[in-house]
Formats: C-alpha cells, structure tokens, sequence
C-alpha cells in the first residue's frame, strides 16, 4: 500500500464527522467493516487496502495525498522488516511497565508469513502508528518515540499488578502449545 500519513486519516476522520455520517455508515458506502474504518482513523494506516482508503477519500470529497518520498522508502523498507500485532490483548505482546508507563514488547511476526497474526489474526503492522516509520524490534518506534501498541484501559489496576497478571496468563497459554 502506498504510504498514507496519520494526518490524512485524522483529515478524513474530520470530512465524515462534517458530512454527520457515522463509521458504520460510511464503512456501508464503502463496502468494508467499521472496525476498519474506526482502525484507520485512529491512525492505523494499514488497517485498510490502498483501494479503500481511495473510496472513502472520493466518498468524503478529500483529494488523496501524494506519498512522500522519505515516507515511500520507509514503506518499502518496511516490507521486508519488522512486523507485530497491533493488539495489546493479543499474547504475542509481552507486557511491561517502564517509569510507571505500560508498554508492549510485541513478539516479532514472520512478514513472509502473511498480513495477519499468526495467534489472534489481527492485520500486522509495519510502521509506527505515529510517524510511518518501519517498525523495528523493541516496543516504541526508535524515530519518534511513540509505543507500538497502545496499552489497553486496565479499569484502576495497578500497571505493575496487571502486567504480572498477564504475563502469567502468556505464560499459562504457551505451556499448552
């Protein structure tokens, strides 16, 4: 897919939002699921095909954007590097807290081995959710600084507590493999 910046997606976002549709809505028009579209809007660039970004941008009236150059090797780069899970439930992402903060060391997929996560089936992602930049090994982009996935709301619990809880239940579930 042709690289497609975060603040194109937040420029779509805004066009559905004046024209009053709903993502439901709008993923009807389109011919995809709202999840997709909820997904792309949060900046998730490869949660949609190039295709389908286009339709929305012609459904929305938005011209679509010319991928910048730095950005296009980036992209290129990418396909052949670094891939995860963008889901914070899903147990090929481990858990950590870090200065109080919770981050996600995200389990490496095989990017020959598809567009989905071999364990929970989620699209993979192979840039930063932030700048675009190719994903590499850790749990934040080393261009920005931002996480790879976003942490989950842990409902009031201790960070720690519920990192330890879920590292336990990984551990648990890859004992049974």
């Amino acid at each position: 897919m042709e690289w497609i910046s975060t603040e194109f997606c937040q420029r779509l976002r805004d066009a559905r939002r004046a024209k009053r549709l709903t993502q439901a809505e709008l993923a009807e028009r389109v011919d995809c699921k709202q999840s997709a579209v909820s997904m792309m809007e949060a900046g998730r660039v490869t949660a949609l095909a190039h295709e389908t970004v286009s339709k929305i941008a012609a459904e929305l009236g938005v011209p679509m954007e010319k991928a910048k150059a730095a950005h296009a090797d980036k992209s290129a780069a990418s396909a052949s590097g670094s891939a995860h899970c963008p889901d914070p439930e899903c147990f090929s992402n481990v858990p950590l807290v870090v200065n109080g903060a919770l981050l996600f060391w995200p389990r490496p997929q095989p990017v020959a081995g598809g567009a989905h996560c071999a364990i929970c089936g989620e699209v993979l992602v192979r840039v930063c959710p932030r700048c675009g930049a190719p994903a590499a090994t850790g749990a934040c982009c080393r261009h920005c600084g931002a996480s790879y996935i976003a942490p989950p709301d842990t409902a009031g619990q201790d960070s720690e507590t519920w990192a330890a809880s879920r590292r336990q239940r990984i551990a648990d579930w890859r004992a049974l493999l």
